[in-house]
């Protein structure tokens, strides 16, 4: 039987325009806690989530019913922002206006979340590990659907999820008790 969200898909894909409010609502969550490890900026991956239900509307004819689509939709996402970042390399800011200005640090892509938590788990955690941690944290899904969405085995989820929690929780430790 098929699940709640390939049942949106498919009436989406079939034409009704209002199922793109349902599948919104059941993958947004997922969708942007799966984007915003990779963008690291909070602004910029509410803006690339958006982007992701504008192409998957404009391509649901490409999803094949009968397979994961959940999975579909995390490639559209993982690719939007794999672009972004791609674009944002080549791209740097400059006020021409600014005669002492230097192009050294104009614009970084690794830039603080501004919540000390997720600061932390970003100069900490391995980029892997951080999608695992903000997926369970954040955006609530259990390990089983996290290794789905990664296409990771269980355990492996499981084992690198332990280790964030343990890679964070000495980090944390070393940082405040120093203070």
């Amino acid at each position: 039987m098929a699940s709640e969200l390939e049942r949106a898909i498919i009436g989406l894909r079939e034409g009704d325009v209002n199922q793109l409010a349902a599948v919104y609502k059941l993958t947004s969550k997922g969708v942007f806690t799966f984007i915003l490890p990779i963008i690291k900026s909070y602004d910029l991956a509410e803006d690339i989530m958006q982007t992701t239900y504008v192409k998957a509307y404009e391509n649901i004819t490409s999803y094949e019913p009968g397979t994961n689509p959940r999975n579909w939709i995390l490639t559209i996402a993982k690719n939007l922002a794999l672009a972004e970042v791609k674009k944002r390399k080549r791209e740097t800011s400059y006020d021409f206006t600014d005669e002492n200005a230097s192009l050294e640090g104009v614009y970084d892509l690794n830039t603080s979340l501004n919540t000390p938590t997720i600061d932390l788990a970003n100069r900490v955690l391995k980029e892997g590990e951080l999608s695992i941690v903000l997926l369970y944290a954040i955006g609530g899904y259990k390990h089983r659907e996290i290794a789905e969405m990664l296409a990771l085995p269980l355990g492996t989820v499981t084992s690198k999820y332990n280790g964030a929690l343990k890679k964070l929780r000495a980090a944390y430790e070393k940082e405040y008790e120093e203070k």
